[in-house]
């Protein structure tokens, strides 16, 4: 299976989120390959940052976590091959072209977008999915 990946089902995975984290693990485990725009590392870092400020990981473990994201092999395309289409995206469905980078890649490739972000659940319900939806047999 291939899909898209948002960013938040990496964070939460690495962080191991308690309400996400199965869901999220189960996705990888079955992803034959996932796919994100270039942003997602920069997305990531920054969640890893944040969980540093509010003490749920030290510097070291987030840096940790980001050699583990290194791993995980996600085929990245880069943010300046869709930002038109996102642009336009974000535009017409009023969600941050950050979010609908995610979407223009996954319609572009004819994937799914695996994604806990409601607003993308919502704004684009043919082509966002929860990751467990892909997984669910």
């Amino acid at each position: 299976m291939k899909a898209v990946v948002d960013t938040n089902v990496i964070a939460y995975l690495l962080l191991g989120t308690d309400q996400f984290v199965e869901e999220a693990q189960g996705l990888m485990a079955a992803l034959a390959e996932a796919w994100a725009p270039a942003l997602w590392e920069a997305e990531l870092a920054n969640a890893l940052w944040m969980a540093t400020r509010h003490n749920v990981l030290t510097l070291d473990e987030a840096v940790k976590r980001l050699t583990l994201a290194n791993g995980l092999r996600i085929h990245t395309v880069a943010n300046r091959t869709l930002w038109q289409g996102a642009l336009v995206r974000a535009h017409a469905s009023n969600v941050a072209v950050y979010d609908t980078l995610f979407v223009e890649l996954a319609c572009r490739e004819q994937l799914p977008l695996a994604t806990f972000d409601r607003a993308l659940l919502k704004a684009f319900p043919d082509i966002a999915v929860r990751p467990g939806s892909l997984t669910a047999k």
